[in-house]
């Protein structure tokens, strides 16, 4: 009887048929079953943020540039790249902000207040 060959759920690699283990990508098969069309679930990703979104963290980089380093940083992290690069620029515009804010303080009389 010849041996079966089992198709890696995740990576599409054939294995053994007494194979549990990809050598391929590492993936654990449990089931011995006839390869699946789709190997990965699809989850639900909102693909690009809504005006609303957008304009408000446009506003924190504005007013509140150290929250907006932090939501930014947060993003940089994000494996979708449409929300990476919105992380890049949030902190790109909030440091910005802050080096214009700090050339204000700094020309406005001299010292680090300001007088109204």
């Amino acid at each position: 009887m010849p041996r079966s060959r089992r198709v890696c759920s995740y990576c599409q690699e054939e294995m053994g048929e007494d194979e549990f283990k990809c050598k391929a990508c590492g993936n654990l098969v449990a089931m011995k079953t006839v390869p699946v069309e789709r190997a990965q679930m699809e989850e639900y990703e909102e693909a690009t943020l809504d005006r609303y979104s957008i304009g408000l963290l446009v506003l924190t980089a504005i007013f509140l540039p150290p929250i907006a380093i932090a939501i930014g940083g947060v993003m940089l992290f994000n494996d979708a790249p449409y929300k990476r690069d919105t992380g890049k620029l949030l902190v790109t515009g909030a440091l910005v902000m802050l080096v214009i804010l700090v050339i204000i303080l700094i020309a406005g009389s001299g010292t680090l207040s300001i007088s109204f």
